[in-house]
């Protein structure tokens, strides 16, 4: 026998089997039928629990900034930080009206170091 008629005579051996599960429609149990569906609502409810957006958490800068007041208190500290900064490095050599004294400028709180006072004094 070649391969040929082998493979003919096992479809002709086979034909009535698949022809009886063709005509046969394949049923599920509603148990299995209403397993599926409870595992497919459970997979829905994990899924969407898993996709729900999440807020991102304020940086450490933003928190500080919405504790302060938000920028508008933000402009006015920055702005007060600086007069201060220049107030303190542009000290005037006399104030009207005052005799300098070593004094009125610097109040030294370690003497043992050599504080100069910019005035000459």
């Amino acid at each position: 026998m070649s391969t040929s008629d082998e493979d003919n005579w096992q479809e002709a051996a086979l034909a009535p089997f698949f022809d009886a599960a063709r005509r046969q429609a394949p049923t599920p149990s509603t148990d299995l039928m209403a397993r599926v569906l409870e595992d497919a609502e459970a997979a829905q409810v994990r899924y969407a629990a898993a996709t729900r957006p999440v807020a991102p958490r304020a940086g450490l800068w933003a928190r500080i900034r919405q504790g302060l007041g938000g920028w508008p208190a933000m402009t006015g500290l920055a702005a007060a930080g600086l007069a201060g900064v220049w107030i303190g490095l542009a000290l005037p050599e006399v104030l009207p009206g005052l005799e300098p004294t070593a004094g009125d400028y610097v109040v030294d709180i370690a003497p043992d170091l050599a504080l100069e006072t910019g005035g000459g004094f």
